[in-house]
């Protein structure tokens, strides 16, 4: 009977060590990683972002995609009006990555931490409520087009004779790099100026994680 009493005994240390590994407390870690994330998006810092992210979120097709586009604004510009970004003056480089850090900087406004579960081993899911310093369905339907093109005409119409012997002097990227200098920043501060009109949103998120090679990291969001 005691020998017996003994084998069930070391049995059952066998199959609570396992039992006791398996019940690991992961919320901390999860929670660091959420709030790490999100501390990043509120301070408008992408590479920050990209820490506690999957890669495959900012690759093309990723729910992050268009930040990548926003991280390399400049070359953006230059390729939409025929230039090559290395001919880009530094006046609107400095121009257009100040609207992006002012965008960025003011799309969160606050949030906060909810309900952290694991539906199963290495997976989790986050709640997040979160306060936009604007409306991000709102800016899709912003058109500064009008104020646009009568800015550019005014513009055109007030240094036709300079820009023409600009461009007869220095070719067509220093005509452009001209018209940026002088443009850029009032069209950007316009479309600034109506993205803050569409006013603060409360919304209820979620951010799904993963645990990879011992690192958890957000592989979704909804927001």
């Amino acid at each position: 009977m005691r020998k017996i009493v003994c084998v069930l005994v070391a049995l059952s240390m066998l199959v609570l060590v396992p039992l006791t590994g398996c019940g690991k407390d992961n919320t901390a870690d999860i929670k660091a990683a959420v709030d790490g994330f999100m501390g990043a998006m509120q301070a408008g810092d992408i590479s920050g972002m990209k820490e506690y992210c999957d890669p495959a979120l900012f690759e093309t097709g990723g729910t992050l995609a268009d930040f990548n586009t926003l991280e390399n604004i400049d070359e953006e510009l230059a390729n939409s009006v025929g230039m090559d970004p290395s001919q880009l003056s530094d006046k609107t480089k400095e121009t257009v990555n100040n609207y992006v850090n002012e965008l960025l900087s003011s799309m969160i406004a606050s949030y906060e931490i909810g309900e952290i579960t694991e539906p199963e081993e290495g997976k989790a899911e986050a709640k997040v409520d979160v306060t936009f310093g604007f409306d991000p369905d709102k800016m899709t339907n912003i058109d500064i087009n009008s104020e646009a093109e009568a800015l550019a005409q005014d513009y055109m119409n007030e240094n036709m004779a300079e820009l023409q012997k600009i461009y007869t002097e220095g070719g067509q990227d220093a005509l452009m790099n001209k018209v940026l200098d002088d443009l850029v920043g009032e069209l950007l501060d316009k479309y600034v100026e109506e993205v803050k009109k569409t006013g603060q949103v409360d919304r209820a998120s979620t951010l799904t994680l993963e645990n990879k090679d011992g690192k958890w990291l957000i592989t979704g969001e909804t927001f």
